[in-house]
């Protein structure tokens, strides 16, 4: 399998693997954060990313916090499940419905509950 680059991010004592891509988006929002709010415990999931807030725009971005999660590129992916890799990407930006059937394959192939992505 051929893997994404990615950065790996210590928060208190948890470690996150993260797309290179959003390492100094998020860095930025941690230190704006931080000088704003120092007696802050924990900063919620969709202040981070917005998408989560959506109904219709978090099995997407579930789908790819899952697929990054993974280590896995959409090419990759796509081929594991017999799938356009475009088609794939109309489902990570919430172009295309995933639907029950694809949510269960998605899971099953990324090791997750296929509810995350309905």
């Amino acid at each position: 399998m051929r893997h994404i680059e990615d950065v790996k991010v210590t928060v208190g004592s948890r470690r996150f693997a993260l797309p290179a891509r959003y390492a100094r988006e998020v860095e930025a929002f941690v230190a704006s954060r931080l000088q704003k709010a120092a007696l802050e415990k924990s900063i919620s999931a969709e202040k981070v990313l917005p998408e989560l807030s959506d109904d219709t725009l978090r099995p997407a971005a579930m789908l790819r916090g899952a697929r990054h999660k993974a280590g896995l590129t959409q090419k990759v992916l796509a081929a594991e499940l017999d799938i356009h890799q475009h088609h794939l990407s109309e489902m990570e930006h919430g172009k295309r419905p995933i639907g029950k059937q694809m949510a269960k394959r998605l899971a099953e192939v990324l090791d997750s509950d296929y509810r995350l992505f309905l």
